[in-house]
């Protein structure tokens, strides 16, 4: 996220205080090209301080490698490995959870509750992003925090949804807003949310990190679900154009538990296999796939964009062209900053393209080396689920350090979310006395605990690429060797979440 929203790092006086878009710090010039002269003694930058692996990055990546290929071949040639008969309950509970509606609406008011007040604290609050409630409650607890909570504890979301009860109370007021006014096209499937999607990203890695730039994104969102209930109703728009649902709804797909709204009075939550109802869902839209590799793509390159070694490349390969090209920009530096957006934008698109044509290529090989008759379309179309566990996983590394230090500010920004010297909760106080050395957690426990998130996050990938392939119902053979160019691109990810996540800051 952007640099203008750091964390503050421990100081001479011991303190750990601020808002924090990213847990990360910066390096000096000549440490960035020592680690670049010696590309096998990584630099983690997981905290605000420098970090040496303990063994160079090759042998973790060898070691993660390993790991997936072990993981491949015992899926592969096991024997009584068989995904579950469509027709048989994924779940393993016998009896379901039911939670009372009026428990589950008074949830919903309190999110839309909560939306408003961070509208509020963004518009009429302090323009400090430390000390302003908008700038961590959106970025960190809810749209985070909704993916992280709707992996867990599954699609939580759609039944407390702020934006689903504003477009209720909205409908009441317009019926048009229920049904809308044109039919929906089908070919636009969630286009709309991916857009919407890429201009949250947008914010945060471009934006200028002021808590008015929250409240003004949450205003025009609300515009935007009404416009969209306007055009295509209110349920079509939650189901295709709500970026925050879509995220949810996917992230959900990792939870081992369902929620359904079949009773009247309650809300039902059952228990379900992740991985087997995955294999069973299917073939995606385009859009879908779309979707997850930029969600893959934009943390790769938030986690990239800062670091040292970017940095370098910009500066040594991309500006002295640059200059060679126009001449008259080498002597006016001030332009140096306007080609350095300039540059992160292009990069920004380049990335987010390559992702998606490097998984639609390996599907490409994957139905060739299957002798699939259906093409690489569609192949993608099935397999591109398994982008889900390598995105989410590395997402939650990527933000390790920030849940962390965010943790014990939730009651201080909740006493004061304006940022004007309140005190509403006296308790706060007294919960934000924390040490520095209280505050911190091992480095080394936060590099390794990375290591292992990616790692999981990419051995579910494999165990999904499996599942799916044999409930695709082709001989045993053929599914391996079609499996084989995911497994490549699922090795090259792991590397490279790796290799991002150990370099150093600019």
């Amino acid at each position: 996220m952007r640099d203008d929203i750091v964390h503050q790092s421990a100081r001479a006086s011991g303190q750990f205080e601020g808002v924090a878009l990213h847990g990360k710090g910066r390096l000096t010039f000549g440490l960035a090209w020592i680690v670049l002269c010696t590309p096998t003694g990584a630099s983690a930058h997981a905290w605000n301080i420098p970090y040496y692996l303990p063994v160079p990055l090759w042998l973790y990546a060898y070691a993660a490698t390993g790991t997936l290929m072990v993981s491949f071949m015992i899926l592969a040639f096991a024997s009584g490995m068989r995904a579950p008969e469509p027709g048989r309950r994924s779940g393993t509970w016998t009896k379901a959870l039911r939670i009372p509606v009026p428990l589950v609406n008074a949830a919903q008011i309190a999110s839309a509750v909560f939306v408003a007040l961070l509208v509020v604290a963004g518009l009429a609050g302090t323009t400090n992003p430390f000390l302003n409630l908008a700038m961590p409650g959106f970025w960190i607890w809810f749209y985070l925090g909704a993916l992280y909570v709707s992996a867990i504890l599954g699609d939580v979301y759609a039944f407390t949804n702020p934006f689903a009860l504003l477009l209720r109370i909205a409908v009441r007021c317009f019926p048009v807003l229920e049904r809308g006014r044109f039919r929906y096209p089908e070919h636009l499937a969630s286009w709309p949310a991916l857009g919407g999607y890429i201009a949250l990203i947008a914010l945060e890695l471009f934006g200028a990190g002021r808590p008015r730039d929250v409240g003004l994104f949450l205003v025009a969102y609300a515009a935007y679900a009404l416009i969209g209930a306007f055009c295509f109703g209110r349920e079509r728009w939650l189901a295709h154009g709500d970026t925050f649902g879509v995220l949810c709804r996917l992230c959900a797909k990792l939870s081992p538990l369902k929620w359904c709204g079949a009773a009247r009075r309650h809300v039902i939550v059952e228990s379900r296999k992740p991985v087997a109802d995955m294999s069973r869902d299917g073939p995606a839209d385009t859009s879908v796939i779309a979707f997850l590799s930029f969600m893959l793509s934009s943390t790769a390159y938030d986690g990239l964009r800062d670091t040292a070694t970017w940095h370098a490349f910009f500066w040594r390969s991309i500006y002295p062209h640059v200059v060679d090209l126009f001449p008259s920009l080498g002597r006016h530096y001030a332009f140096s900053a306007d080609i350095l957006l300039i540059w992160q934008w292009v990069a920004f698109a380049i990335i987010g393209i390559a992702y998606y044509l490097v998984f639609r290529g390996c599907c490409t090989l994957g139905a060739i080396s299957s002798r699939s008759s259906s093409g690489g379309a569609s192949f993608s179309r099935q397999f591109c689920l398994i982008l889900l566990p390598i995105a989410f996983f590395y997402n939650v590394c990527h933000y390790f350090t920030l849940f962390w230090d965010q943790g014990r500010q939730i009651f201080r920004l909740a006493s004061d979310p304006l940022g004007l010297g309140w005190n509403l909760l006296p308790v706060a106080a007294a919960a934000d006395q924390m040490s520095a050395a209280q505050a911190l957690i091992d480095v080394g426990y936060i590099w390794h605990a990375q290591v292992l998130l990616i790692l999981a996050g990419h051995v579910v990938s494999v165990m999904l690429t499996h599942a799916i392939a044999v409930r695709s119902g082709r001989p045993a053979a053929t599914a391996t060797v079609g499996q084989l160019p995911l497994l490549v691109l699922t090795i090259a990810l792991t590397i490279s979440g790796l290799w991002i996540l150990s370099l150093p800051l600019a």
